[in-house]
Order: structure tokens, then C-alpha cells, then sequence
């Protein structure tokens, strides 16, 4: 990776990205600090200067206001490919490594049992979703996964993430990101950086304005071309499904979440991972959805799958875990690539979802 080495402090507008540097006019200039990037204020990581020689010149990467860059999905990845595929993908969300036989966990929901919910993936993967929820989802929704990617492709949704006063190169932190749902782009998307994709104005803290997301990550941070938005943050995913040509939108409303993307060096596109809890209860309301555009709300098979998905909990929605507790959240994982796109302006609201009772 490409990293920029700055030796004077410098600052713009009311976006700035600021270097530490030495202001003694004799001596070894100070090692260059971590880029900044902040909004209305400057700050900065400074070296510490020396003595002996001639300090270095200013200059540097100035990002200018409104600056940002916005990616949009491209591919979703739940390891449903190779069998176990579901153990890779995702993150160690409660920092344990859990199996059937751990006492450190909250407690089995409806009746469930440890050895069916808590095993974890690879190295403590939490990601009770990709284990056992997405085989009912297929159930439901036959080939799930590729049908959510043929939709990708033909721009008939997204999920965006805008990174604001992203330099082309170094390492930088105080990054602020927002996250907003894709609705249909009119057209097959090229992924070059042309596509001015519309957001879904339920997103939006304002709906005339669409650029106002109420999905914000203020503390995000790119190491070696690694963008992560930090821990805790919230995240939604809007997934359209259809079975016999009737249509809904699974939305996924992840607590707790984190975001990493491993940026390509020109910065424009990256693969990713994505990992929070989904609260099993609003996982429930969303598979009353699924079962009712499957014409399976008095079927005994949709009641029983109620108790399955409660049964599957394996934390607390808060990302934690509490032995005096009944779990109510369910782990989520998922790998993606996202490229360049534009932020277009706000789309029609989905359409009014109908569910089981």
C-alpha cells in the first residue's frame, strides 16, 4: 500500500485532514502523524521534532467540502457454496469461542437446546443466521442467495455506504460514513463509478432530503487500505424476495454491527465483511412476511418454523453475553464486494408489507 509522508500541518475549508509536523526552523523534522479527518474542526496525531538540518515543506491530500466517495453492493456472499461454508464468514461478535457445553452464554430461548444454537464458527464466527436461518429462508424462498444476486445485478435494489473525505492513499481516522438502502436503479448498473443509484427514502432522517441518513458511523478508520467502521454501529439490509411473482423486502436490521472493507489501491471498490445481531423477534416479523407471500400463514410447517427461529437465538441483541439472560438476538455474517457508484436522489418507498398474523 501507498501511504502519504507529510512533514507540516495543514488544514482547508470546513473539511480538513490535518498532519502532524515540527515547527522548529533547525532541526530533523518530526515523523508525520495519522490523517484526521474531521468536519468544521481540525485535529492530528503530531511527531515530535528534532534538532540539527532544516524542517520539511507543507503540501498534502485536501479533501474539499462535500467530498466523498460511495460504494455500492455488488455480490453477497453467506457461504452457502461448500458445505460449513457459514463457519468463515462473519466476526467473533461476543469475543468468546462457544460450544454446546459453555456456561459463559445466555440461556436457550423456547426450549432450545445449547448444542443446536451455540457452536460457533472458525476462531468464535458468530453467525447463528447463515447456520440455521437461512435454510428456512430457502424453504421459503427457493435459492435465496442467488436470487438476491441476479437482483444486484439487474440494479433492482443496493445497500450504499458513503465514506466522506476518503483520500486516495495513507492511512487516515475520524472518518464519517452514512449507510443508505438502494431502491431500483433503472438499469443494468456498470459499477464504474457512473451509476447514480436512488435511496430508499425509509432510510432517511428527512425524506426531502437524500442525503440525510439515519444510519451514520462518525469514527471510521482506514489502516493499510482496510476501512472499518468501528464497533457498535447499526446497519440495515433491504433484500426484495418473491415467490409465484408475488414480492416483499426482507429488511435485516442489524444491532451492534461492524463493517469492514479491504479497499483496492485505487480505493474505488474492495470486498468486505459485515457482522451484527439480528433481535429475533424482528427476525420473526420479517419471516411472517416471507410466509405470507408463500401462501403458508395456516400452515402448521410456518408455526413450527416460529419456534425454530427462537430456538436458534445465540446472544443478546447488544452483541454481549448474560448466563442470567434468555438470548434475543441471533448472529449474522456476511462477506460482499462493493464498487464505486454515485448517490442519486430519493426513489419510491417500498411497498406496503403484508405478513401473517
Amino acid at each position: 500500500m501507498l501511504k502519504l509522508v507529510r512533514r507540516c500541518g495543514w488544514f482547508a475549508g470546513l473539511t480538513v485532514v490535518l498532519w502532524g509536523c515540527s515547527d522548529d526552523e533547525t532541526g530533523t523534522g518530526g515523523a508525520g502523524g495519522t490523517t484526521v479527518a474531521t468536519t468544521g474542526s481540525t485535529t492530528s496525531t503530531g511527531g515530535t521534532g528534532g534538532t540539527g538540518g532544516t524542517g520539511g515543506s507543507g503540501g498534502g491530500y485536501v479533501c474539499q467540502p462535500g467530498e466523498a466517495t460511495v460504494f455500492a453492493l455488488s455480490e453477497l456472499r453467506f457461504g452457502t457454496d461448500v458445505a460449513g461454508g457459514w463457519k468463515k464468514i462473519g466476526m467473533n461478535i461476543d469475543g468468546l469461542v462457544s460450544d454446546g457445553m459453555s456456561t459463559d452464554v445466555c440461556q436457550p430461548a423456547a426450549g432450545g437446546f445449547p448444542t443446536v444454537a451455540y457452536p460457533d464458527g472458525d476462531n468464535g464466527i458468530d453467525n447463528a443466521f447463515g447456520k440455521s436461518l437461512l435454510p428456512l429462508i430457502n424453504a421459503f424462498s427457493p435459492d435465496f442467495v442467488a436470487r438476491t444476486n441476479q437482483q444486484l445485478d439487474q440494479g433492482l435494489f443496493n445497500t450504499l455506504l458513503k465514506i466522506e473525505c476518503l483520500p486516495p492513499t495513507g492511512d487516515v481516522t475520524g472518518l464519517n460514513a452514512k449507510v443508505f438502502g438502494g431502491t431500483e436503479l433503472g438499469s443494468t448498473p456498470q459499477f464504474d463509478g457512473t451509476d447514480e443509484w436512488p435511496v430508499a427514502p425509509e432510510l432517511l432522517a428527512d425524506i426531502n432530503d437524500p442525503d440525510s441518513s439515519t444510519l451514520i458511523f462518525p469514527n471510521g478508520t482506514v489502516v493499510d487500505n482496510l476501512y472499518d467502521s468501528g464497533p457498535n454501529v447499526e446497519f440495515v439490509l433491504w433484500i426484495p424476495v418473491e415467490f409465484d411473482g408475488n414480492k416483499q423486502v426482507l429488511k435485516l436490521s442489524l444491532h451492534a454491527a461492524r463493517v469492514q472493507l479491504d479497499l483496492d489501491e485505487d480505493r474505488k471498490s474492495g470486498k468486505g465483511v459485515l457482522a451484527g445481531v439480528l433481535n429475533t423477534e424482528e427476525v420473526i416479523e420479517q419471516v411472517k412476511k416471507l410466509a405470507y407471500i408463500a401462501d403458508k400463514c395456516s400452515d402448521d410447517t410456518y408455526l413450527q418454523a416460529l419456534t425454530i427461529i427462537r430456538q436458534q437465538s445465540d446472544i443478546m441483541t447488544n452483541g454481549t453475553q448474560d448466563p442470567a439472560l434468555t438470548c434475543d438476538g441471533i448472529s449474522f455474517g456476511v462477506e460482499f464486494d462493493m464498487n464505486e457508484v454515485q448517490r442519486g436522489l430519493i426513489g419510491p418507498p417500498a411497498p406496503a408489507p403484508m405478513s401473517c398474523p
